[in-house]
């Protein structure tokens, strides 16, 4: 057999000294691996590592696809930063890249990873091997769904479905140069991913920075409601109720905590506090989430988060790098007694201290993401999946099922848990698309869920680019012409070339 040798960066491979969890293993001494000699588990752990790492690199979810989800909605605007003016304004081709680069790279360089574990036949099978391809499985997974969001039209567009992302599931092969798949059959490999993450990740890791049974389901929820075909509605409606029923029963065993989930009242202080405040022995590994990124002061130096590039450097008010802003349409869309909006006072997730004066209207900062927690600054995890989610999936999905009045009910159970509007229901779709805006901004989702419904964009204010058709190329990220030419069997998106 041909030997092919991987380059193991620290990228890929720097573990957290800090984290209790026994699956945080030494990294592969030499620089240069042979990737047909993975004989151990702790060999397979590093790799599984490295997949995790790069995920939550400056490149993908620790800025730029939590990042590019709100820039490229209607909620949010640029104030100042230049570096990221030109995504927020559509202004980008195959030689000009969206803001930041690495994007498109690092998902494949994580997909890389994940396929040396899965494939990996070295490793006598046993409980923990079961669980490591598990874990690989949903975090390749989870990289392909982001690729097809962002390079590749809705599914349910029907518009050049020739353009997925090409399917690399080998082991690493530098001579290799795939074409793109269908975005239908990038989506099958999604799907039977996540089912075998299903089955194979643990019911409960013991931390948020792996994945489990229920994140999997999660986003198989997500990915059904992407997609759409047939039985993907009842599909997403099953996956949805049964992360919503264990999110019920991770409060009950922690009811110390002020639950998230609809059959509660929240409190503005604890709501607040699950993003913002100091204690991060209190705010991390939260019952509410189901994945978060683990950031401190070793995972940072690698994934590249901190004063330079992170999410509270261009969202926090205070630091130096500060640029996105909430528009005052959306402010003023919740009611005054929301618990995810609050008051004007810096103690709330939405405020206007502090925010430029030019701007007109004035936008609003989010305290979401700070800046300073207990163990420093840039140190708080990212939290990326929440079980929220799942409440606000089982009603989308019955309203995809034709059970638009259980719908309603419970959209609107939701939204006074969070003292929040109600709705008439006149336009259900819209309704839940709203409430999911309020829940989930500033985490990346508020573009994709108008991509996925082939809404067109529609700017309230503050915007150069303010209306865009959701058949335009844009909605589509151009390939770079560096891939382009890398690969002779790579494809640009049409109107890009």
């Amino acid at each position: 057999m041909k030997k092919y040798f991987l380059i193991i960066s620290t990228l890929f491979f720097l573990f957290s000294t800090q984290s209790c969890s026994d699956r945080d293993l030494e990294l592969f001494p030499p620089s240069l691996d042979d990737i047909t000699d993975i004989a151990t588990e702790a060999k397979l752990q590093q790799l599984l590592n490295g997949a995790y790492m790069t995920m939550g690199s400056v490149s993908i979810y620790g800025t730029q696809a939590m990042v590019y989800g709100d820039l490229m909605g209607d909620k949010m605007f640029v104030n100042s930063n230049p570096s990221f003016l030109s995504t927020y304004n559509f202004n980008y081709n195959s030689s000009q890249q969206p803001d930041l680069g690495g994007f498109y790279s690092g998902l494949y360089a994580s997909i890389a990873n994940c396929n040396l574990v899965i494939n990996n036949q070295e490793v006598a099978a046993n409980a923990n091997v079961v669980r490591l391809k598990g874990e690989a499985k949903t975090l390749r997974a989870l990289a392909y769904f982001t690729l097809v969001n962002y390079y590749s039209p809705s599914i349910s567009s029907g518009q050049n479905q020739e353009f997925g992302v090409p399917l690399v599931l080998g082991n690493y092969d530098v001579n290799i140069t795939p074409a793109r798949a269908t975005v239908a059959e990038v989506y099958s490999q999604i799907v039977a991913d996540l089912k075998d993450g299903i089955n194979q990740d643990d019911d409960a890791p013991g931390t948020k920075t792996t994945f489990s049974k229920n994140a999997a389901k999660l986003l198989l929820s997500r990915v059904y409601l992407s997609r759409r075909g047939a039985g993907d509605a009842a599909a997403a409606l099953q996956l949805a109720t049964e992360v919503r029923d264990a999110a019920n029963a991770a409060y009950s065993a922690a009811s110390a905590l002020n639950p998230f989930i609809p059959s509660k009242d929240i409190a503005v202080a604890n709501y607040f506090n699950y993003f913002a405040g100091k204690e991060d022995d209190l705010y991390e590994n939260h019952p509410e989430t189901l994945w978060e990124l683990d950031l401190n002061s070793e995972t940072n130096k690698v994934t590249g988060i901190g004063a330079n590039m992170s999410l509270p450097g261009y969202y926090y008010r205070l630091d130096p790098k500060k640029a996105f802003l909430f528009n005052q349409t959306f402010y003023t869309s919740f009611a005054p007694t929301d618990v995810r909006r609050g008051s004007v006072a810096a103690t709330s997730l939405l405020t206007n201290v502090g925010v430029p004066t030019l701007d007109d209207p004035k936008g609003y900062w989010t305290n979401k993401y700070p800046q300073i927690s207990s163990a420093g600054r840039y140190y708080r995890n990212i939290k990326v999946l929440r079980y929220s989610e799942a409440f606000l999936n089982r009603i989308e999905a019955l309203h995809l099922t034709g059970q638009d009045a259980l719908a309603l009910t419970e959209l609107n159970q939701f939204a006074l848990s969070r003292k929040g509007s109600t709705y008439t229901g006149a336009n259900i779709l819209n309704d839940i698309l709203t409430e999911r805006s309020k829940e989930f901004y500033g985490e990346g989702q508020r573009f994709l869920d108008l991509k996925r419904y082939n809404i067109p964009l529609s700017r309230p204010s503050n915007c150069t680019v303010c209306d865009l058709a959701a058949t335009d190329k844009l909605f589509v990220f151009p390939v770079s012409q560096g891939a382009m030419n890398a690969n002779p069997n790579l494809t640009q998106y049409p109107g890009y070339n």
